[in-house]
């Protein structure tokens, strides 16, 4: 079984704000949180008569925003997009794949299971506050624990083959030291947050596997790698699926509103996917603090 929430490969989208992405849009978006299947989606296009005729705004502003309604300038249009399913899929047995996962979910979601994962990786839980200051934005980031992401989980008796995740905090984390490559039974309760599988309040657990030279984060280099690290304004593929690229939530508050949207956080601190050198360093050095080291001053 998969997540089939998180299926990129079923649904295209011509949205400009799907352009980055190559179009593609997640079932969830789709289905659940914007409900546009079957008919498409409709959204709202912000114009102002004044700048369209390259004009100056008496208000000072450079773009139209949410403080320009009222204004007599400001004026919208109503625009449709037609869903377009991706190819070669057929949704005919894709919908009943989807449904019949929605079937399970809705029997296992805030229920405590037992639970058979291993770990793929371990990253920082850090979620970032941009608060506006003299028109300049003031962020700030808060580390709230970690995020355990699994490669597979036995959730009773159905095997997840997909990625799936656990809170865990500080303390949690000191004590058991958590590291990809190790295997574990615990027991949980299973929730979901925007179609992502987590699961909270982990107890009972054991090692079926420790990874002992495993790459262990602790506290101290969590909070270097919160200040140090570096949020990316791009979703690039090998960011999504590098174990220093968590995708972390940011809270904007804007004009007395909060939005919260996703976006990856690189602990690496690298400016973007194209200048990475992450992946070329971990295969010369190793995947830990300790190996790198050793290998700069010649030991190994």
């Amino acid at each position: 079984m998969i997540n089939q929430w998180k299926r990129q490969d079923v649904f295209l989208c011509r949205h400009d704000s799907h352009q980055k992405r190559g179009q593609r849009v997640s079932v969830f978006h789709v289905m659940r949180r914007k409900q546009c299947y079957p008919d498409g989606c409709a959204y709202f296009r912000w114009k102002c008569k004044e700048l369209e005729r390259r004009r100056t705004c008496f208000r000072g502003f450079s773009h139209v925003g949410k403080k320009c309604f009222g204004c007599k300038f400001f004026d919208e249009e109503k625009m449709t997009r037609t869903l377009i399913p991706a190819p070669s899929v057929n949704m005919e047995e894709t919908l009943d794949a989807i449904y019949d996962f929605e079937e399970w979910l809705r029997d296992a979601v805030n229920r405590e299971s037992d639970c058979l994962a291993r770990i793929s990786s371990v990253k920082p839980r850090i979620v970032q506050s941009v608060y506006p200051a003299a028109g300049v934005s003031k962020e700030h980031n808060r580390l709230l624990g970690y995020l355990v992401c699994f490669e597979y989980c036995y959730i009773g008796t159905e095997r997840l083959d997909d990625v799936s995740f656990a809170v865990v905090g500080c303390d949690f984390q000191k004590r058991l030291k958590f590291a990809a490559g190790d295997e574990i039974e615990f027991r949980a309760t299973l929730t979901e947050d925007d179609g992502r599988l987590v699961f909270q309040r982990l107890k009972q657990i054991e090692f079926r596997h420790k990874e002992m030279n495993g790459d262990i984060w602790t506290d101290s280099r969590s909070i270097v790698a919160k200040f140090t690290g570096n949020l990316l304004a791009r979703q690039a593929d090998k960011c999504v699926s590098c174990d220093q690229g968590p995708l972390i939530d940011v809270h904007a508050f804007i004009d007395g509103s909060e939005n919260v949207y996703h976006r990856i956080f690189c602990l690496q601190g690298m400016k973007s996917a194209t200048v990475c050198t992450y992946n070329i360093s971990k295969e010369i050095y190793g995947n830990t603090c300790q190996n790198r080291y050793q290998r700069y001053n010649g030991k190994t």
